[in-house]
């Protein structure tokens, strides 16, 4: 998951990080102007994204410096904004991905167990039930809120998301109305993401987690011609990110899995009498009716790198000679993707080997190309629905912007970085791995502080672009990245 760095290096560069902030000169509040936008009232609108959701939960830090705190912070720059956010006024949050019903877990953070790990562990934390915001809601100017589809933007359903309480009144029936009401002079908006993203990462097992491309143009459309014809505010919008430039979906490569010569051998012999039954099968039948056998590769002077043993119940049928069904095992090919949520521990326990993974912890190269026509048709759906009314909406190319980041952290086959650039910004190097310089945190699919300060420039540059302003970006210097921990002894 990141380069191995010996304990000492580790240690001296924390306490550098601790001991160490850069400060930049007083910038002079009256030179800058806002060109054509009126931010008197802003607001923020959208999904966790904005909210500021990181390492997989909502906490007090995160949602402090969120995109569209970062975002309104520099508006602030060139006149005084009032931004109310519904403070969440958790430590660890509570964890979207990890809690259930019968436990809480909060965010996650990296934390060396003792002082002979060369790597830290990624671990979970312990969490905090979501609390009602005891202020006016009324008064808020941050509407965002975590796990927000486009789809939920009429007829929405409190139960099925338990932020949404925090914001709006649950005796409505769409989310509209109340962003309307505020009468807002210009909006900060980026929603869709939740519209496919939680689907992918359960390994498209869950229909309901992917919105239709028709319900998707459904609702945006009627949010942006509400919008238009019912307030003066002006709005910078965000696109949609590509699933292939998540760590979540890029760090594992198909073929991760590395073997032992021993552990090699357990599971060659293992997959023995399937591979035979395989065999017998098929001879004498069409090729789209074959089964794949599972091989492992024999190691040299570095182990080799095998494909992840998975079960896929699309495959043809197939016996063993005593007439009993034969299991559904494959390997993964080149381009499918081995999910983030195999966790090391799982692999350490013969996951992906000798134990075949099920459905929801990678993706086919069918899903995969869903995914792609399903972004392109949203923010094509985005384009469309702005360009109508481009003198008063503009769209931020955020998709972009984290693809060039994005590309400095895949890897090849063997573990091997393809492209060898980093992306610096105010001096700091960039990346797409989920190390320190990472703009990514450690949910791998939200951005850490400074990846929400490196978007909300995208939002600002937009912004000026547009609308003719001259708002300074954020300092990236003055956010953390990713931070390695030290176990309480």
């Amino acid at each position: 998951m990141m380069n191995k760095k010996t304990y000492y290096w580790q240690l001296l560069l924390i306490l550098v990080l601790a001991s160490c902030s850069y400060e930049f000169p007083e910038e002079d509040l009256l030179i800058e102007h806002l060109g054509d936008i009126n931010v008197e009232k802003t607001i923020a609108f959208g999904d966790g994204y904005l909210a500021g959701v990181m390492d997989g939960a909502l906490y007090s830090d995160g949602q402090n410096n969120s995109i569209a705190a970062i975002t309104v912070a520099q508006l602030n720059k060139t006149e005084d904004v009032q931004f109310l956010q519904s403070e969440i006024k958790a430590g660890n949050g509570f964890n979207l991905y990890a809690s259930t019903e019968n436990e809480i877990f909060g965010k996650w953070i990296y934390q060396y167990q003792n002082q002979t790990d060369e790597n830290p562990s990624l671990v979970l934390t312990s969490g905090e039930q979501i609390q009602d915001y005891d202020g006016d809601k009324n008064l808020l100017n941050d509407l965002t809120v975590p796990l927000l589809k486009a789809n939920d933007l009429v007829n929405t359903q409190f139960h099925k998301n338990p932020f949404l309480s925090r914001v709006f009144h649950d005796d409505i029936t769409s989310l509209i109305d109340p962003v309307i009401q505020q009468s807002p002079s210009f909006t900060i908006c980026w929603i869709g993401m939740n519209d496919f993203l939680n689907f992918a990462m359960n390994g498209a097992t869950e229909e309901e987690n992917l919105t239709s491309v028709e319900n998707f143009k459904v609702n945006l459309d009627l949010f942006i011609d509400e919008f238009i014809q019912k307030t003066n505010s002006k709005m910078v919008i965000g696109n949609l990110i590509s699933i292939k430039d998540l760590p979540y979906f890029y760090i594992n490569q198909y073929n991760f899995i590395r073997l032992s010569n021993k552990d090699k051998g357990i599971a060659q012999a293992l997959y023995s009498n399937f591979n035979s039954a395989v065999a017998s099968h098929n001879v004498g039948i069409p090729s789209d009716q074959k089964r794949p056998f599972i091989s492992f590769e024999d190691n040299g002077a570095t182990l080799y790198p095998q494909p992840v043993v998975v079960i896929d119940e699309n495959l043809p049928n197939a016996f063993y000679p005593d007439g009993s069904p034969l299991e559904k095992y494959r390997q993964l090919t080149e381009g499918e993707m081995a999910l983030f949520s195999i966790a090391s521990g799982m692999v350490e326990n013969g996951f992906g080997s000798l134990i075949p993974l099920t459905k929801e912890y990678y993706l086919t190269h069918t899903e995969i190309d869903l995914m792609e026509e399903r972004l392109n048709a949203f923010n094509q759906i985005i384009s469309n629905s702005t360009q109508m009314h481009s003198e008063r909406i503009a769209v931020a190319d955020v998709n972009n912007a984290v693809h060039r980041v994005a590309e400095t952290a895949k890897m090849d086959a063997w573990g091997i970085r393809v492209l060898y650039e980093t992306i610096y910004v105010d001096g700091l190097p960039l990346e797409g791995s989920l190390d320190l310089n990472s703009i990514f945190s450690l949910d791998a699919v939200h951005f850490n502080q400074r990846g929400n300060a490196f978007i909300a420039n995208v939002f600002v540059e937009t912004i000026n672009s547009k609308f003719n302003a001259n708002i300074p970006l954020a300092h990236l210097n003055s956010y953390i990245g990713n931070v390695y921990e030290f176990r309480q002894q």
